[in-house]
């Protein structure tokens, strides 16, 4: 066949059997035509119909390699129903040669596959351990906001006693002050009588006492004093 034949033949469909003649009706001695003895048509041979269904599998990944012209690809996808699909004791040398071809495009698609899967597995693992970082940081991150909350209830706490202990200070300062003043009031009033008693024992008992002062006298500087 010419390549162009091989590349546009379809993969895992056998070439169809040739069509039978009809046997031409013999005619009996009286001239009569009789109906023909048809023979039973021969059991069909070749693979299975399992055996095509792996053999289309394994020309669908051919097909799907990047890595192979196309036309390689479907040469190989081509001949598997009349290599691998044959038995290995009845296969020929150069059935066993294309075997092994297909064998190297699977074993490089099953190699790359593995790299993917590979490459899957290393990016899995690297973005686990990235989760579990950022949730270690996470939980660093709450208790240290956690503990910074406490501080900063304790401070407000300590400024609330400070302020009260300053408003109480105050209000003591004020009461001193007040009761300073009423004091100072008091006593300049206490020392405004001392000075008038002085001035009394001085101008008044004095006198009263020696007998100095007139007797009409007396009786007012008793009073004042």
């Amino acid at each position: 066949l010419a390549p162009s034949s091989v590349c546009q033949a379809r993969v895992g469909i056998p070439a169809m059997a040739p069509a039978m003649k009809r046997p031409a009706a013999r005619m009996s001695r009286i001239g009569a035509a009789q109906e023909p003895v048809l023979k039973k048509p021969a059991a069909a041979s070749g693979p299975s119909g399992h055996v095509k269904s792996l053999c289309n599998k394994v020309a669908k990944a051919i097909l799907a390699s990047p890595e192979y012209p196309d036309e390689v690809k479907h040469m190989l996808a081509n001949t598997l129903i009349g290599t691998l699909a044959e038995p290995k004791e009845k296969r020929h040398a150069f059935q066993d040669s294309a075997i092994d071809m297909v064998r190297q495009v699977m074993e490089r698609l099953k190699a790359a596959a593995q790299s993917k899967l590979n490459e899957a597995e290393t990016k899995l693992e690297t973005t686990f351990k990235e989760n579990e970082e950022r949730h270690k940081s996470v939980e660093l991150a709450a208790a240290t906001l956690e503990e910074r909350i406490k501080t900063a209830d304790a401070a407000k706490s300590e400024h609330a006693k400070s302020t009260s202990a300053r408003v109480a200070a105050k209000e003591a300062l004020a009461l001193a002050e007040q009761e300073q003043a009423t004091g100072n009031a008091s006593l300049a009033v206490t020392e405004e009588k001392k000075r008038r008693l002085e001035t009394s024992l001085e101008t008044i008992y004095g006198p009263l006492k020696s007998g100095e002062m007139p007797a009409a006298e007396a009786q007012d500087g008793i009073k004042k004093i």
